[in-house]
């Protein structure tokens, strides 16, 4: 008879096997290191002996091939660093690859997408061939790529703002000869903006004889709620119907009824802002276990479904295409190098414009009541420019006003990026002067569901922002230095003109505590503050124009 220690041990030896298949497939069984390796180890890497400047300066659209390996060969392992005060340097930092002397890069992709963060952002990831860490800062990637005869490693700065700092090992084994069944590696970024309405996204096509290994996927969503209903298709070897189906995007990434932020082995979920105007969302996908296999080409695709909103915050349907601009990483090992199956858009178009202020720059243009003291400190780890701006205080009522000019009419999504530590407040938002909910959509998260905020009473609606640290994932870093994260306030119409923010202090988080007098932590501490320019306008037209079009297929 089979109890349930006897099945749960069989479970468990199944388990064990699956995970060692698993790894014995991607190189990395512990009972090879038992036996001799073949080659021998090098790094090209941003060293110098005997000096700490260790980085290499890319100016504006500077452009550097950093390494040339003389084949045969194989990459083993990619550590790099970029710094920047382009705050969305991870679109615009740039990855390209090419192998054994071809014209195109078998990998481009910027390094945000590649290494597991969207939309420009920055996001820990701890899976197995990508590991980011320093909250988004550290790039790591494991993925094998061998070569033939070369490898050229080329990195460039396509910012239009600012230059970049480049830390990086670049960790390979020069070989005596590489299998004759060698499959190359590649990396390719996509994006769709706007999307073809109706269409479902392209995530990846190929030619030849591969395997697909994995997809980073990002969405901004133009419109309000849950954006993942659509399901994905795999086209193998010329299909016309797809033999492999899915059942929604969530269920792609292998979660459930939703989506949240983690980050696993082969699956995770890095960004996910809550479900307003312009949530920006990114999810991996590793195949390592179970890899798309194809003989003469692969056609992936996703649906761009989900449920469709208007701007009243009325739900019209909860299966219909919606307008949300998607961007992805495509992974995949091919028997020849191929060419590039999309073009790659310029840093132009694969960021919104946005107006940038660095806090601790323009801390003399910021108004404050009395008996407020605005600082600019020497040093924080967690900050963009290195010296910080803190906002000293010790009475509820305090303010601050922040001064932003915009040049040109549109919609702008609000965030501040917080400095949060132990010894601060809880500060109430005005935008001209005027309450969050009459000067434009509050989306500060917190108390109520985002999907219904055009439809709540003022007294239901997220005012304030706490600076307090609620997160401490690293006691060392938090506890001295704070922990820096960008914060979604709303979205606003503003003209051509002068604008402010305003911050009234209204109390403390219960945990805040002042070190210095003992009292409730009143203070404040910010870096940014960003309005990047929103690129979908009017999508109640958009989605009326998408029924007819529903209606006219039926």
């Amino acid at each position: 008879m089979t109890g349930p220690k006897s099945l749960s041990a069989k479970l468990g030896a199944v388990l064990l096997a699956w995970v060692a298949a698993a790894l014995q497939a991607a190189g990395q069984d512990l009972n090879g290191l038992m036996r001799a390796q073949e080659g021998r180890s090098a790094r090209a890497s941003t060293g110098k002996l005997a000096e700490n400047g260790d980085a290499i300066r890319l100016e504006k659209g500077e452009s550097r091939t950093v390494a040339v390996l003389e084949g045969p060969g194989k990459i083993s392992h990619i550590w790099l660093i970029a710094n920047s005060l382009d705050i969305r340097y991870p679109r615009a930092v740039v990855l390209r690859i090419y192998w054994d002397g071809a014209a195109v890069p078998s990998v481009e992709t910027p390094v945000g997408d590649f290494f597991g963060a969207g939309n420009g952002m920055r996001a820990d990831i701890d899976s197995w061939p990508v590991k980011s860490s320093s909250y988004g800062r550290g790039y790591n990637c494991y993925w094998p790529m061998p070569f033939r005869k070369e490898a050229r490693i080329v990195i460039a700065n396509e910012s239009d703002k600012d230059t970049a700092g480049i830390f990086y090992h670049i960790d390979w084994v020069k070989l005596d000869a590489v299998p004759a069944d060698m499959m190359y590696f590649h990396a390719r970024y996509h994006q769709e903006y706007p999307p073809e309405m109706g269409k479902p996204y392209t995530v990846f096509v190929g030619r030849g004889r591969g395997h697909y290994v994995g997809t980073v996927l990002s969405s901004q969503n133009a419109i309000g709620h849950w954006f993942g209903e659509g399901d994905d298709f795999f086209y193998i070897d010329g299909e016309t119907t797809p033999s492999i189906l899915g059942t929604g995007t969530e269920d792609y990434f292998n979660d459930a009824w939703n989506m949240r932020v983690h980050s696993t082995l082969f699956t995770g979920c890095t960004i996910f802002e809550p479900r307003g105007i312009d949530a920006r969302i990114t999810a991996y996908r590793w195949h390592i276990a179970d890899p798309v296999i194809f003989k003469t080409s692969l056609k992936f695709e996703i649906e761009r479904r989900g449920f469709a909103m208007d701007s009243k915050g009325v739900v019209i349907d909860s299966f219909k295409p919606r307008p949300d601009y998607w961007s992805s990483v495509s992974y995949w090992y091919l028997d020849r190098i191929a060419e590039p199956w999309c073009p790659f858009p310029p840093y132009k178009d694969r960021v919104n414009p946005e107006i940038v202020l660095h806090l601790p720059q323009v801390v003399a243009t910021i108004r404050h009541s009395a008996g407020v003291e605005l600082q600019v400190l020497p040093y924080n780890r967690a900050t963009w420019t290195k010296p910080w701006f803190r906002v000293k205080n010790e009475t509820v009522g305090s303010w601050i006003e922040i001064p932003f000019e915009v040049k040109d009419k549109g919609r702008y999504a609000m965030s501040l990026f917080q400095t949060l530590r132990e010894d601060q407040g809880v500060w109430k938002v005005y935008v001209d002067g005027r309450e969050i909910f009459e000067a434009g959509e509050s989306q500060i998260a917190g108390g109520y569901s985002i999907d219904e905020v055009a439809q709540l009473p003022p007294e239901r609606i997220n005012k304030v922002l706490d600076f307090y640290n609620v997160y401490k994932k690293n006691i060392h870093e938090d506890y001295i230095w704070g922990q820096g994260r960008e914060r979604k306030i709303g979205l606003f119409e503003f003209g051509p003109g002068t604008h402010t923010l305003r911050l009234v202090c209204v109390g403390a988080n219960p945990q805040a505590v002042d070190p210095e007098t003992g009292k409730p932590g009143y203070n404040l501490a910010a870096d940014i503050l960003s309005l990047r320019k929103l690129p979908f306008e009017n999508m109640d037209a958009w989605l009326q124009e998408m029924i007819e079009l529903e209606k006219r297929k039926k």
